[in-house]
């Protein structure tokens, strides 16, 4: 039990640390210099996350499936091409086809054993 605390609260320094290392990476362009910075603005801002999530959820849409998928139409090319995986298997059967490598097998030779020697 003891080590699944020490887990949860090395997990939580972890994450903790992470949240101020991604606040003092992050360039703040838009706010002027004489505001506060560093770890008093990053505890504002994850409070104000935190109470901007509060009280407000969103509202199901009802919607028939017909309207959802003429809404999702994706009018670029696919992200599996047919003719280019057909390009690739012609490839791959005509790399198939080719020998590349020959070996030559001695057979009755110890592998020690040399010619001439």
């Amino acid at each position: 039990m003891i080590t699944y605390v020490v887990w949860v609260g090395l997990s939580i320094v972890l994450a903790l640390a992470v949240f101020l290392v991604a606040n003092v990476m992050e360039r703040r362009d838009t706010r002027d210099d004489s505001g506060p910075s560093g770890l008093v603005q990053f505890l504002r801002d994850f409070r104000a996350g935190l109470r901007s999530g509060r009280g407000r959820s969103a509202r199901p849409v009802d919607t028939d499936m017909d309207a959802f998928f003429a809404a999702t139409v994706e009018s670029a090319p696919g992200y599996v091409d047919a003719d280019e995986l057909t390009d690739v298997l012609q490839r791959a059967r005509q790399q198939a086809r080719q020998t590349l490598h020959v070996g030559h097998v001695e057979v009755g030779r110890q592998p020690g054993n040399r010619r001439g020697a």
